[in-house]
């Protein structure tokens, strides 16, 4: 009896782990998820972050040349964490934007999840900010960078982690004379 309770618990949580994983997938198909408003190459964000504009844009330098915007970030809380899930993970990710309120949401909501240490399917946040760069005709290109890096993985090998204790002590009970004990 126990042995098919255990099987039967075993093939719920393989069941549970296979609809999860069909979860996450379908997630990153979803035409709901956020998309980029357009692909711009990295000398084009720059000409059109010397403009000035305090539109609610983002720019996100993916690679070398290629930065894309997205747009709605400063008020929506969850287009934010969106955005934070799609991103690729083990990359260092540039954002600029001209808009304050933008900078400060998307810095404090990345702070936030580096403090916590949250967890984003076995990757942890670290971010950092720039000071912002002054331009010409008084605007400011605020900046920060964030980075997913995978979690470390619990040792194979010892499974368990206790810390031990070694004691050392003089008889007592039914102990007589001095031993030595090894506990966790």
């Amino acid at each position: 009896m126990r042995k098919l309770l255990l099987l039967l618990t075993c093939l719920l949580m393989c069941c549970s782990a296979l609809a999860l994983a069909a979860n996450k997938t379908k997630a990153a198909d979803d035409p709901d998820a956020i998309q980029p408003m357009e692909t711009i190459s990295a000398a084009e964000m720059n000409e059109r972050l010397q403009v000035g504009s305090s539109e609610d844009l983002l720019y996100v330098k993916i690679k070398e040349d290629m930065v894309e915007v997205y747009q709605g970030l400063a008020t929506d809380r969850s287009l934010r964490k969106q955005l934070i899930l799609t991103m690729p993970n083990t990359e260092m990710l540039r954002l600029y934007t001209n808009n304050k309120a933008t900078f400060a949401q998307i810095n404090k909501m990345l702070s936030d999840y580096e403090s916590s240490n949250a967890n984003f399917n076995g990757y942890k946040i670290i971010t950092d900010k720039d000071t912002p760069k002054k331009l010409e005709n008084g605007g400011k290109i605020y900046r920060l960078w964030f980075m997913k890096i995978e979690r470390e993985k619990q040792s194979r090998r010892g499974g368990w982690n206790f810390p031990i204790g070694i004691g050392i002590g003089i008889g007592g009970g039914h102990h007589h004379g001095p031993w030595i004990g090894v506990g966790w």
